[in-house]
């Protein structure tokens, strides 16, 4: 029973660790290499005794299983996965006194949940940083596809727009509703511009042959008051000709306050899908 949990425990510490590499590196490998490579460090590290060889086979078979099919990227990936491993090692290290007298389920839960949220943290702290520093490079143009139209219009990705579909968790855009009238029937165009939420109407009052592609999500307002609007499923959406992941559009009337002089912006997200498909 020791050797399971000890498996389990370093196959989970392997995995959080490769999946940082994965995320902050922009690598995008699959999440089911990602686990098999960490299984077959995990058992590596409890089967065999002699710990520098140990060490050093668990490890580059790990990149290897994980990461082999990204080569142009390997190097990156080992260098991210030391930094990882020697951040969580360290973070262990720092707090393994404050549970000596603790039992080890309450330590091992623990200790996962404390890499977790250190890792998150600093994947999101990396991140909003990089993108800081080059929001300028931020503003693309695109071709967007919607009800058999086709326009071409300017967007800034928004590192602060985290907005998503509850149900999917599909990402949500912001595009003025000016750009958008030509491209909706007229009917449903005056239907969503002057739709206010109510929880006892709902959708009742859109044209039932456009709810298909339609989802209510949920916003934050200004005063940090939530309310819903109505989203859009686009049909395909190409920006820096490259495809954006299925989600939804918004329309809004600020769009004054777009920087940069663009038509709608981003969500988050898109960033990190298009610097991946960049450098893949």
């Amino acid at each position: 029973m020791y050797a399971e949990v000890m498996i389990a425990t370093n196959t989970f510490f392997n995995y959080t660790v490769l999946a940082f590499a994965n995320k902050i590196g922009w690598i995008e490998n699959k999440k089911r290499y990602l686990f098999l490579s960490a299984l077959v460090a995990g058992i590596i590290s409890v089967t065999f005794s002699h710990p520098i060889i140990t060490i050093f086979l668990s490890f580059f078979l790990m990149i290897g299983i994980a990461f082999g099919r990204k080569r142009t990227q390997i190097v990156k990936a080992i260098a991210l996965t030391l930094l990882t491993s020697l951040f969580a090692g360290g973070l262990l290290t720092a707090i393994a006194p404050f549970y000596s007298t603790s039992s080890n389920i309450f330590m091992l839960t623990n200790f996962a949940l404390i890499v977790i949220g250190g890792l998150y943290f600093l994947t999101k702290n990396v991140l909003h940083i990089h993108i800081g520093q080059t929001e300028r490079e931020f503003v693309y143009s695109s071709t967007l596809k919607l009800f058999d139209q086709t326009k071409e219009l300017n967007l800034f990705i928004d590192s602060g727009n985290v907005c998503k579909e509850p149900l999917s968790n599909d990402p949500v855009h912001f595009v003025a509703s000016e750009v958008m009238k030509d491209m909706l029937p007229e009917s449903l165009f005056e239907t969503i511009l002057n739709w206010e939420f109510d929880k006892k109407v709902g959708m009742d009052t859109i044209p039932k042959q456009f709810t298909s592609k339609l989802r209510l999500i949920p916003i934050a307002t200004v005063q940090q008051e939530k309310t819903w609007v109505i989203g859009l499923k686009y049909d395909e959406w190409i920006v820096n000709e490259q495809a954006l992941p299925q989600g939804y559009i918004v329309m809004t009337k600020l769009r004054d306050k777009f920087p940069h002089g663009a038509e709608g912006i981003l969500h988050s997200s898109s960033y990190y899908h298009l610097k991946k498909r960049s450098v893949g």
